[in-house]
């Protein structure tokens, strides 16, 4: 019994470090936090068709999560999202243009298109994925 007053703040304390350690990842730490609905997957959409990547700009968030489609940039080139829920990739097409995406839960899907050395880039996706993503990656994380 005369360890236990020691004892619970030693316990609350390291609890205190855990969990501040795991909400406290600051900008461009290249870790994208979402907790609790926030990392709820959405349901996959239930049709099969190429997504324009303009469709992933918008101020509501969707409903659904176009896993298994293919993404479709505005010059043409395409990337195919995998199968099950989303998480982060990206390749290379023609002419050394990248062509990214990242899933962010609830928020959705953020797609970019950089030209050689990084170059013109372009993003869509919700205001608040993007921003996820640019305070977790940077706002260079189509090529980084």
């Amino acid at each position: 019994m005369t360890n236990r007053p020691v004892l619970v703040p030693a316990v609350l304390g390291v609890l205190a470090a855990v969990l501040t350690g795991c909400v406290a990842v600051g900008p461009q730490e290249g870790v994208l936090t979402l907790t609790g609905s926030d990392a709820v997957p959405l349901p996959a959409c239930d049709h099969a068709a190429p997504v324009p990547v303009a469709a992933l700009a918008s101020d509501d968030l969707p409903a659904c999560e176009p896993v298994g489609q293919v993404l479709v940039f505005p010059d043409g080139g395409q990337l195919q999202l995998p199968e099950e829920s989303i998480g982060a990739g990206s390749q290379a097409g023609s002419s050394d243009v990248r062509y990214s995406y990242s899933g962010v839960g609830r928020f959705g899907v953020v797609a970019a298109q950089a030209g050689p050395g990084c170059v013109d880039v372009r993003e869509w996706g919700t205001p608040e994925a993007l921003r996820r993503v640019h305070d977790a990656f940077g706002s260079r994380w189509m090529c980084d």
